[in-house]
């Protein structure tokens, strides 16, 4: 009888995409050997699509999930949480049920009494975290969580005369930063595509489908697969993404990357990553801050970057 590990992540408007997306990466990384479940609040119908690709999963509710999902335990199942509001005191309750515990983070905010926990980010080291003596850490991008899809498709990006953008700020995009980040370039001369990617609770679709209307070099996708993502990836020679699954999935690639943040976690990354020739990044810091002339002046100062 395979072990079970059960997952625990939820994606919204309000907290984003990121920790479903790289904790269903883990459980389809796992299926084969384990008996995985995934635990989630509120999924749409995109998200019941991914989850039916990899594994069960159990539907909580929100104002009830924390006592729920502890119910489920007997003690002989690997427990996965991955989301800040996870608290140390919650981690006790689970280790105290008997079950072996792995925590995916990126704040490293809190003391962690997990056996495991992961940190795929660059640039983190063991020093960040307050762990208990046996936890063990597995830092950096040799631990990535990513999809299948992402981890065949490097290619390099040469000069061009005109360019492919992807502009993606995840799941979540609660300044409606996509609008505006492709109002400010859709007509650059220097671009041949601009491939833009919302997610399926982005409620300002039909601004963006009137500026796509006007323009046949955008192309807009909504609700697509890991394998759509990754395709448009590989198509395009720069992208524009927040500090978060987005940016791990966009270096596995080879894309040249702009990227910043606009929420909190997202900065911890941008302290720690920086900008960097080698995996292609340049970043910008505060993404709500620029205007349209900025916003184009970095896009042509980007362009320096890419080999001869």
């Amino acid at each position: 009888m395979k072990k079970r590990i059960f997952f625990r992540a939820d994606a919204s408007f309000e907290i984003g995409y990121g920790h479903f997306i790289r904790s269903l990466a883990l459980a389809d990384m796992l299926k084969d050997n384990f008996d995985c479940v995934f635990f989630t609040c509120h999924p749409t119908y995109y998200q019941k699509q991914e989850m039916n690709k990899v594994c069960d999963f159990v539907v909580l509710d929100e104002s009830t999930h924390y006592e729920v999902f502890l119910s489920h335990l007997h003690g002989d199942e690997i427990v996965v949480l991955d989301n800040y509001f996870f608290t140390t005191d919650y981690q006790r309750q689970i280790k105290a049920k008997g079950c072996h515990l792995v925590c995916i983070d990126d704040m490293h905010d809190k003391h962690y009494v997990a056996d495991l926990v992961i940190n795929h980010a660059i640039g983190v080291t063991d020093s960040d975290y307050s762990v208990e003596k046996y936890t063990q850490l597995c830092l950096g991008l040799s631990y990535a969580l990513l999809r299948s899809p992402f981890m065949n498709k490097f290619s390099l990006r040469k000069v061009k005369n005109k360019y492919n953008l992807l502009i993606a700020f995840g799941g979540s995009d609660d300044f409606n930063l996509t609008l505006k980040y492709v109002e400010a370039v859709y007509e650059m001369s220097e671009l041949n595509v601009i491939h833009v990617i919302v997610g399926d609770a982005y409620p300002w679709i039909e601004n963006l489908n009137k500026i796509a209307q006007s323009n046949n070099r955008i192309k807009i996708y909504s609700n697509i697969s890991a394998e759509k993502v990754a395709d448009l990836m590989s198509d395009s020679d720069f992208a524009i993404f927040p500090a978060s699954t987005l940016l791990w999935e966009g270096i596995f690639t080879g894309l040249h990357i702009i990227y910043g943040y606009y929420i909190d976690n997202q900065k911890v990354i941008c302290s720690q990553v920086g900008s960097s020739d080698y995996y292609g990044l340049i970043c910008i810091g505060n993404l709500c801050k620029y205007n349209a002339d900025d916003i184009r002046t970095i896009f042509r100062k980007s362009l320096q970057s890419l080999p001869n």
